[in-house]
């Protein structure tokens, strides 16, 4: 016994030293290498390597649960929506549906942990998920039947208290080269913007057209015909949830809270109804402020976002 238990320690621990620090074998794993990314490796952590890799890596499933909402309101389509915006509105809309990617959970230590998505082939594709509130009921015409409100993964075994995640298309999916053929969920075209530009990280259209918000990157430099380069404004928001447990918690996505700050009767002369992303039209501060971006330069900015809360 001590003559097969010695080698295979030994390959481990090979394997484990060969990999650079801060590095796992899987994401969201903490199998092997830094378990704690501060890139000194401890004799605890070595021996957890070793534990770990010998009973296979242990790893749980869980699922993060979202909902649509318009204030107190479940979202759905064909229904009317009172008192938004600072005018008081009433709004009928016709879509809503977003990407997240790099979704982490956070342990009762302040330790970010990856959630290795299940690869579905429908709506889950590496680390990028794509919410679905609308049914294709009238008036969402553009949409589809099926709905997703769910994250499915994996984490290790822990004590989580908390979750960040970024709104948006993670830039070698949302520009990968032109010749390769997108898989799903990116292969919806009333989420596609253009080739140089991307996705639309979020889609929320009303009926009447009085409001748009498509979030997506601009200033998309092309590296070539068939690459992008960079975006100057990336666009992507970044969420901080710090008080959520998956077992018990519901997320919710709040279109009303998204335009409290906007008047929905005024818009800038000679822009689209509500925000496009442009990076001179007005009428994208507020809302790009509670969706965590930073309007004036399209980086992210957690400190202010109120679309995403805990649902009550």
């Amino acid at each position: 016994m001590r003559r097969r238990t010695i080698p295979a320690v030994a390959t481990i621990f090979l394997m484990w030293t060969s990999m650079p620090l801060g590095a796992e074998t899987t994401s969201g794993s903490q199998c092997l290498g830094d378990r704690d990314g501060d890139s000194h490796v401890t004799v605890d952590e070595v021996v957890g390597t070793v534990d770990n890799a010998l009973n296979g890596c242990l790893f749980e499933d869980v699922t993060i649960e979202f909902q649509g909402m318009v204030g107190d309101q479940t979202f759905v389509c064909g229904s009317q929506y009172e008192n938004l915006g600072l005018s008081n509105d009433t709004i009928f809309p016709a879509d809503f549906r977003l990407y997240l990617h790099n979704i982490r959970l956070i342990d009762d230590q302040g330790r970010e942990v990856l959630v290795g998505l299940t690869q579905d082939g429908a709506w889950q594709l590496e680390d990028l998920v794509l919410l679905d509130f609308e049914n294709k009921q009238t008036p969402c015409n553009l949409g589809t039947v099926q709905t997703n409100s769910t994250v499915h993964g994996k984490v290790p075994p822990g004590n989580y208290k908390g979750i960040r995640f970024s709104l948006g298309v993670p830039f070698r999916l949302n520009h990968a080269p032109a010749s390769s053929p997108p898989s799903p969920p990116l292969t919806l075209s009333a989420m596609f913007w253009s080739w140089q530009g991307g996705f639309k990280f979020l889609r929320i259209d009303e009926a009447l057209d009085t409001v748009r918000v498509h979030l997506g990157s601009t200033g998309c430099v092309a590296l070539s015909p068939t690459s992008v380069s960079h975006c100057e404004r990336p666009n992507v928001g970044e969420i901080f949830l710090p008080k959520f447990d998956p077992a018990t918690d519901i997320i919710a996505v709040d279109m009303k809270a998204l335009l409290a700050d906007s008047d929905l009767q005024v818009n800038q002369v000679d822009t689209p109804p509500g925000c496009m992303s442009t990076p001179d039209d007005s009428d994208c501060a507020p809302i790009m402020q509670n969706l965590g971006v930073n309007f004036a330069n399209g980086m992210p900015d957690p400190s202010r976002q109120t679309f995403f809360r805990i649902l009550d």
